[in-house]
């Protein structure tokens, strides 16, 4: 997933996190002893090659982005409401009746909800938050399996959101002379 030279951006899952609490999906949790170890090992990997982290404002996001290297930038685009959720109360119900991964699992599939965007909508919003900055550099935006998931199956397949995301899995964005392109598994698109 990372390229070997030039400019890009990582769009990445956390890393592995602690156990949701039955009553709260939507809770603030850290990374597990094994997520910090998994975060240090890619920390490694693009040793030198970051200028910036963006993240998500949730506590497993910032910690994975600080992880490799940099302060993160908070950004809502990653997370919080992310960019699917054009209308909270509206796509809450949703959420309420499916879940997390019964609505992404159902958006992978090419279904729509109210308060929820379409992936031509949502997707640029997401590129945007690498986009934005990758004038600076390199980096990094860590969000969630709930946000790339749809985004993914959009870009490169319904079969790139086969499986649940792993954590610090995702996808490169990467700067080309005639423009960015989403790589994901020797897959290709222009953005």
């Amino acid at each position: 997933m990372i390229p070997d030279s030039g400019t890009f951006v990582l769009f990445i899952r956390h890393g592995e996190r602690a156990a949701l609490p039955p009553d709260d999906p939507y809770a603030d949790v850290d990374l597990t002893p094994a997520g910090y170890d998994g975060v240090a090992s890619l920390a490694g990997r693009l040793s030198g090659r970051l200028a910036w982290t963006a993240a998500s404002p949730f506590l497993r996001c910032r910690v994975t982005a600080r992880g490799l290297g940099h302060e993160p930038e908070d950004d809502t685009r990653l997370g919080r409401h992310g960019p699917w959720i054009a209308d909270h109360a509206a796509a809450g119900a949703a959420f309420a009746r499916l879940g997390t991964e019964g609505v992404v699992r159902a958006q992978v599939a090419g279904e729509s909800f109210a308060g929820i965007r379409h992936p031509q909508d949502a997707v640029p919003i997401l590129l945007s938050a690498g986009l934005e900055r990758i004038a600076r550099g390199s980096g990094v935006c860590v969000t969630h399996d709930a946000v790339l998931m749809p985004a993914m199956a959009w870009l490169f397949g319904t079969d790139a959101a086969d499986s649940w995301l792993a954590p610090l899995g995702g996808f490169a964005l990467e700067l080309r002379p005639a423009g960015p392109v989403a790589v994901w598994s020797g897959r290709e698109r222009r953005c």
